[in-house]
């Protein structure tokens, strides 16, 4: 369910019409830190809320997949539980090289390996089973169906999901494998792949951060989730080990970029929507870029790839104080249920959005 910022401004903008301004809503940070609740204990409380009476009844396979990556891989529905109803659903079989592979199509998991990455990411052990109409499947069969369906047209900022599953599952001492058609891959080189795909995405900000250009629009924002999914992947490429051609030097200096845009970019949507008919708009690009962004950067902290400096915690704190004002008014403000009725896959990915930052707030482990 990918949009880019440009079709979601463009769909959502009846429903934007919508929204009010909560008078008190300059005061709402300062509030709750003054009846000693922190910034985001009040953020997930809302995104938790959020999530299990909206997201959790959607019947979209690909907010359901976000609802487990934010509350368990336990997670039900009045269905049952949420992994074994998507992949009794959705899960396909497709022939290559003679055999049959299971695998969710890119219209249902909207990124290669989306899913597979999420069951490792909540920690599915590979003796977990689920049946489908392919037989019994867990993360192995996923696996080697992933293996088996790469091809060279997985690439650039696409392959973050795959390169988080491959570089688990594969040590970079004995990361050759081959498709089903014979083609073969190292996943060393998919992670320069990869590396070399977020350098460029992030050229504009490194510049402007370094003073030699103005902040603004650039490729980026063209990737997925306003660019932020593009550095997951190489996060859990050093986590697995993989440090070839200076690697953890070089994502160490993107992270450094993405601390500088968290500023930058939420004045770039404030600057780009700034009319009052605009703020659900420029509230939901607020919550994917923050809620995605936070996620990263505690991520790459908790796994010692990153350690920001005294300035760059300053300004995750500002992040994650505008990102409570922002769940705030989407919790509480905006009509939801208008911009369900009229633009069902804009709401669809606020759902999505909404688990990715309870996630990024809530996560301690792997």
């Amino acid at each position: 369910m990918r949009l880019t910022r440009r079709e979601f401004l463009h769909t959502a903008a009846t429903a934007a019409a919508t929204a009010a301004v909560s008078p008190v809503l300059a005061s709402t940070v300062s509030t709750f830190a003054s009846t000693g609740a922190s910034v985001n204990a009040v953020s997930i409380d809302h995104l938790r809320r959020l999530v299990q009476t909206r997201a959790l009844a959607s019947e979209d396979p690909w907010v359901l997949m976000h609802v487990v990556l934010a509350l368990g891989p336990e997670t039900r529905t009045n269905k049952g539980p949420i992994l074994d109803a998507v992949l009794a659903t959705y899960l396909e079989k497709v022939q290559r090289g003679g055999q049959s592979w299971v695998w969710f199509p890119l219209n249902v998991e909207a990124h290669p390996n989306h899913f597979l990455e999420i069951m490792d990411a909540i920690g599915v052990p590979p003796a977990r089973k689920f049946a489908t109409a392919a037989g019994q499947v867990g993360t192995a069969e996923l696996l080697a169906g992933a293996k088996a369906l790469m091809t060279p047209t997985i690439s650039g900022p696409e392959l973050s999901w795959t390169l988080s599953v491959f570089t688990a599952a594969m040590k970079p001492d004995a990361d050759r494998f081959t498709n089903a058609e014979g083609q073969a891959f190292t996943v060393a080189a998919l992670v320069e792949t990869a590396a070399l795909a977020a350098e460029v995405g992030y050229a504009d900000t490194v510049a402007a951060m370094g003073g030699t250009k103005a902040y603004g629009r650039s490729v980026l924002q063209t990737y997925a989730c306003n660019g932020s999914h593009v550095l997951y992947g190489l996060y859990d490429a050093l986590r697995h080990g993989y440090e070839g051609k200076d690697l953890r030097t070089r994502v160490r200096k993107l992270t450094a970029a993405s601390y500088f845009r968290l500023g930058a970019e939420v004045a770039l949507i404030d600057q780009a929507l700034a009319a009052p008919e605009q703020q659900l708009n420029a509230d939901a690009a607020k919550l994917q870029f923050l809620g995605h962004s936070i996620e990263n950067l505690r991520y790459a902290e908790r796994h010692k790839i990153y350690v920001p400096s005294a300035t760059e915690r300053q300004q995750l704190a500002t992040a994650e104080a505008q990102l409570a004002r922002v769940v705030h008014r989407i919790a509480t403000i905006h009509n939801l249920d208008v911009l369900a009725n009229d633009v069902p896959r804009a709401y669809r990915i606020v759902l999505g959005d909404a688990c990715h930052a309870l996630h990024g707030l809530t996560s301690e482990g792997s």
